[in-house]
């Protein structure tokens, strides 16, 4: 969405290397350089969490009211794109409300 952050690859590999699991929350580009590297693969249990439309996902930023109509023409743009790269992930998620969608996440971690 036009801001472009890092996750440092070194401490991930670290804690996988001692047995700890590592979430992290990151783009399709950032899990497409993931899915790059063996040490992680091996490792990767990938959840795409998908809005279940884009209107609904529309409704949902304009009620949190933290956007701007350029940020949320920009961020819906995106996720029109984003959308078409699920079947790339081992999971999807279609969001619901918070309750379930923790529950859902919950459930695939424990899987």
């Amino acid at each position: 969405h036009n801001h472009f952050y890092g996750t440092l690859r070194a401490p991930i590999l670290e804690n996988l290397a001692k047995g700890v699991d590592v979430l992290i929350d990151i783009d399709i580009h950032g899990a497409a350089m993931i899915r790059k590297d063996p040490s992680v693969t091996e490792a990767l249990a990938d959840v795409f969490i998908m809005p279940p439309s884009l209107e609904e996902l529309e409704r949902r930023l304009r009620r949190r009211g933290t956007e701007t109509e350029a940020q949320i023409e920009v961020r819906l743009r995106n996720a029109a794109a984003e959308m078409r790269s699920w079947q790339e992930y081992r999971y999807t998620l279609i969001s619901g409300s918070m309750e379930e969608d923790i529950e859902k996440f919950r459930s695939i971690m424990r899987a």
